[in-house]
Parts: C-alpha cells; structure tokens; sequence
C-alpha cells in the first residue's frame, strides 16, 4: 500500500503538469485557432534557458533562492518574447488560412526549435533538475471584445509561459534532454484532446488521469517509452470516440 500511495503522488503531480501544458495549447487553440504543435518545443527551449542561467551563469556565492529566481525569469521571459514573436511574425499573417496549414506551420517552428536547441546544448541527457516549489497559478479568461491581434498576442504569450513552466516543473520526474522535454506535446496533445480542445476543466482532469495512467503500471513494467505509448493510446482512443464534430471550431 504504502508503494501504491506513492505511486499515487507521482502520479498526481505529472498529471499536475500535464494539464498545465495543456491548457496552453487550449488556450492558443480557443484564441486563435491554431493547433500548437511546437508547444513542447517552446516550452523545452525556454526550460534549457531557466536551466543555462540555473547551473550555468548563477554566481556560487549567491543563495539558491536567488538562483531560482533568477533562472524562472529568465526562462518565462524568454518564453513570452518568443510565443510575441511567433504571434507578430508568422501567425498573425496566416489568420484565414486553413487549420491544417497553420498546424504545418507549427511543425516548422517545432523543428527549427528542436534543432537549434540540439546544436546549443546537443543531445546530452542531463540529471540536474531546476528545484523550484511547487506554484499554483490560475488564468482567468473573460470574453471582453478586445481586438484579435491583441487577443492573439496574449494568448501566443501566455500559452507559451504556460509551455515553459510544465517544463520546468517536470525536470525533477525524468533525465531529460532537447527530445524528451519535446515530447512532452504528446501529453499534453492527449490531456487537451479529453477536453475536446475547448474544456478547461475536463482538460485538467484528464491530465491527472493521464498521470496516474502513465505512472501506475510502471510498478510492473519498467520501460522508458511506455509512458509515452499510453499517451499515444489515449489520443488514439479520443479520436475514436469523439465524433470530429464534437471538437469546437475555434473562433476566427
């Protein structure tokens, strides 16, 4: 029992992050329309910032809070400059065009992350998490009538925030690299498909339940890519189920 408790807490806490990446695709996709394929690559690239300025530029006379402070920072702001550019320079141009070529888009931006961040910190995978306590943050969002641009920009900078603090906060669960942090879309991408891309509650709840379906069998089966299959099933089982009329067209 007492194996099954803990088991129980981790799995929690990675639902915990799940959902957190996935509200940012859902916010992105509500906003704007865009199904964010490079959400993971956004966040990886704004936690290996956090953690540059972590292990990397943090001065070893300064106290470790301050390390901390300094390395979210640098990550979160890092992570709204980039989702402001990508809104400013790419998808504000591409408003009308159709979902699957923003989606395309999106693969782009994701590939050029992932290579840029493997030509800077290689493919090395690295055990020194970014301890950072635990934070709770809520979003409200209220239909106001402000301007699309404005409303894309927000929300581009805010999904991207979001991106890059699952990131960091799952660095302590696994040893991680440009790839695996990445990946972490698949996740997400499932935890965002039970809320029908629009649900914010039922996004949440199936991120916990993706964490607990992901980290319960692992008593048993000790594979490093069959928490990753288990996502892939639930995708997989959602897009089965669901009618594709069921997902809500996003606002144009």
């Amino acid at each position: 029992m007492a194996a099954f408790a803990a088991y129980t807490i981790i799995g929690l806490s990675l639902g915990g992050i799940f959902s957190l990446a996935a509200l940012g695709i859902v916010l992105i996709y509500r906003t704007t329309g865009v199904l964010n394929f490079a959400h993971g690559a956004m966040g990886m690239f704004s936690t290996f910032i956090a953690w540059q300025v972590f292990y990397g530029w943090s001065h070893p006379f300064w106290p470790g809070w301050l390390s901390t402070l300094l390395a979210v920072i640098a990550g979160l702001v890092f992570a709204a400059a980039m989702g402001l550019f990508l809104e400013f320079a790419v998808f504000r141009w591409v408003r009308t065009r159709e979902p699957v070529v923003k989606a395309v888009i999106t693969i782009g931006v994701l590939l050029a992350l992932q290579s840029a961040a493997s030509l800077i910190w290689k493919n090395n995978q690295y055990h020194l998490p970014i301890y950072l306590a635990p934070q709770t943050a809520t979003i409200t969002i209220s239909d106001v009538g402000v301007p699309v641009g404005r409303v894309g920009a927000v929300s581009w900078m805010l999904g991207s925030l979001v991106a890059a603090v699952a990131g960091i906060l799952i660095t302590p669960f696994i040893n991680f690299d440009t790839t695996s942090l990445t990946l972490l879309i698949i996740d997400a991408l499932a935890a965002a498909l039970i809320g029908g891309l629009v649900s914010l509650p039922l996004t949440v709840l199936g991120g916990f339940i993706l964490g607990l379906l992901e980290t319960y069998p692992t008593i048993w089966i000790q594979s490093l890519g069959f928490p990753r299959l288990v996502a892939l099933l639930v995708i997989l089982a959602v897009l089965v189920v669901r009618n594709p009329r069921g997902f809500a067209v996003a606002a144009k």
